[in-house]
C-alpha cells in the first residue's frame, strides 16, 4: 500500500510540474508547438502580429498572385541562404501551394534555430477558396 501511495505521489508531482512548465512557457512568450495553421487563424496572425508572411512557391507563382505583403523566398537549392534577410526572433508564416512543400521548409528554419515557425495548412490553394485576399500581377 505504501508503494502505491509513493508512486501515485510521484505521478501528481511529476503531472503537477509538467503542467507549471507548460503555464509558465505559455506566458513567457515562448513560441507556440503549433506548426499548422487555418486559413483564418493566419488571418487573424496577420492583423494581430508583427509576422515574417513566406511565399515560398515559384517566382512566377508569386508574380501571378500571392497574399498581400508576402515576401517570395523560393524553396530551392538555395533557400537556406536566402533565410538571412528574415528576423530569428519574430514570428514566420510560411505558405506554398498545396502545403506540402511548407512543411519541409518549416523544418528547415527550425534546424536554423527559428522559434517561431506556422505553415498554412493545405497553402495558397486552401486561402484561395476560403476567399482570401491577394495581390494579382493586374
Amino acid at each position: 500500500m505504501k508503494k502505491t501511495s509513493r508512486f501515485l505521489a510521484v505521478l501528481l508531482l511529476a503531472g503537477s510540474f509538467y503542467s507549471c512548465k507548460e503555464v509558465q512557457a505559455e506566458s513567457s512568450g515562448m513560441p507556440n508547438t503549433v506548426e499548422n495553421i487555418s486559413v483564418e487563424e493566419m488571418k487573424l496572425h496577420l492583423q494581430m502580429e508583427d509576422v515574417q508572411l513566406i511565399d515560398i512557391r515559384s517566382r512566377n507563382e508569386y508574380t501571378e498572385a500571392h497574399i498581400l505583403n508576402a515576401k517570395n523566398i523560393v524553396f530551392d537549392e538555395e533557400f537556406r541562404k536566402k533565410l538571412n534577410s528574415l528576423d530569428k526572433f519574430r514570428p514566420v508564416l510560411l505558405y506554398c501551394t498545396d502545403g506540402s512543400k511548407s512543411k519541409k521548409a518549416l523544418k528547415v528554419l527550425k534546424r536554423m534555430g527559428y522559434q517561431n515557425v506556422q505553415e498554412l495548412d493545405k497553402g495558397f490553394e486552401q486561402w484561395m477558396i476560403k476567399d482570401g485576399q491577394v495581390k494579382t500581377s493586374e
